[in-house]
């Protein structure tokens, strides 16, 4: 029986696309990827190989070489090779959220404390800013902790290009680094995030997009909108989706009954029943069944898919299906609340070495 997903998200957070953190990881993205068979999570290859056996009762996706995995009753990181470490190495210059006695700060690459856990919620940086909760009000800090824009927003968001939306009790606006209103009564499109300088931006449940300066840069004439990637953006009219330039000029007719944005020159649609990947000119490069499709984002040469039946597999952009589709899906977040059986489930399977492993590894 699948257990309840407990976990809390800022809301601030929750709204962000997945898009938006695609576009900000790291390059060169051959990690192992995660599977889960006869309900046990594990990881292969990029051609499809098993190279971590499935023997998890739970496991995360592989992100700069480690991942962290649900066992003997305990989450910890292991490396490619499936060896159990002892402490995550986050990488260098990065700052990470840690939490104290309920209030959060900022700690480096050894887990020291750089900024002082004093607010009551943090977002991760980016573009050199992190919003901060100070009671029930957001503002932003830099990587010294000093305090760029002072906490008076009901919600904030990533910077990004230079730019934010927040909201304010009466209204939302795009403000630049400094705190300077560009723009205002532009609702944040809830697909999309800033890219190739245009703002995704909402009125009146008519969507388009801004330029960096606030100013209208695509007529708000779209009931939805996505990012544009690879110079192009998946945009919907009249029940269908195209794909605009970033001067708004359609470039692939309004064809499909669903479009995700272009990754590695290619993007997910489908038409009525027919599904599969269309390169940059609108011609399917090839034709593959699913309900939907990650894309081939975080700069990987394999894409996540699920068809209707609830089944998961993966895809190269040769369009070679590598694993699936299958029964087990592991796309979801960590989960919370074991029971004392799946507790000892956890530990079952798993090599003695290590069970001694973890065994030896300090509790927080």
């Amino acid at each position: 029986m699948r257990k309840t997903l407990v976990f809390a998200v800022a809301a601030a957070f929750m709204i962000l696309p997945l898009v938006v953190f695609a576009q900000n990881s790291h390059p060169k993205n051959r990690n192992p990827l995660l599977v889960v068979k006869n309900g046990k999570y594990g990881y292969i290859d990029h051609k499809g190989k098993i190279v971590i056996k499935p023997r998890y009762e739970w496991g995360n996706r592989f992100e700069d070489g480690f991942a962290d995995v649900y066992v003997c009753s305990r989450s910890v990181w292991i490396d490619e090779k499936g060896k159990v470490v002892p402490k995550r190495p986050w990488p260098e210059n990065e700052l990470w959220s840690k939490e104290q006695d309920g209030k959060f700060g900022f700690a480096d690459a050894s887990g020291k404390l750089t900024i002082s856990p004093i607010y009551d919620e943090v977002l991760p940086f980016r573009d050199g800013l992190a919003a901060v909760r100070v009671h029930d009000l957001w503002g932003f800090i830099d990587a010294r902790g000093r305090e760029v824009i002072s906490p008076k927003f009901k919600e904030a968001y990533y910077f990004e290009e230079g730019v934010t939306i927040v909201k304010t009790d009466a209204d939302y606006l795009l403000i630049d680094k400094t705190g300077l209103v560009l723009a205002s009564g532009y609702e944040p499109s809830l697909s999309a995030g800033t890219a190739d300088g245009r703002v995704p931006a909402c009125r009146n449940d008519k969507c388009g997009y801004l330029n960096l300066q606030g100013n209208v840069a695509v007529p708000l004439e779209y009931d939805l909108v996505g990012q544009l990637s690879g110079g192009l953006a998946p945009v919907k009219k009249h029940e269908k989706w195209g794909y605009i330039d970033r001067d708004g000029r359609v470039r692939i007719p309004f064809l499909f009954d669903s479009a995700d944005p272009f990754s590695s020159g290619l993007a997910a649609v489908q038409i009525g029943r027919d599904s599969g990947f269309i390169d940059e000119s609108g011609k399917f490069a090839f034709h593959l069944a699913f309900d939907g499709a990650s894309g081939f984002f975080w700069d990987s040469d394999v894409s996540w898919f699920w068809t209707s039946d609830d089944r998961f597999g993966y895809v190269k952009t040769s369009g070679k299906v590598i694993w699936g589709p299958a029964k087990g899906s592991p796309d979801h977040w960590p989960l919370l609340g074991w029971t004392e059986e799946e507790k000892a489930e956890s530990c079952k399977g798993i090599p003695r070495a290590m069970r001694k492993a973890v065994a030896r590894l300090p509790r927080e």
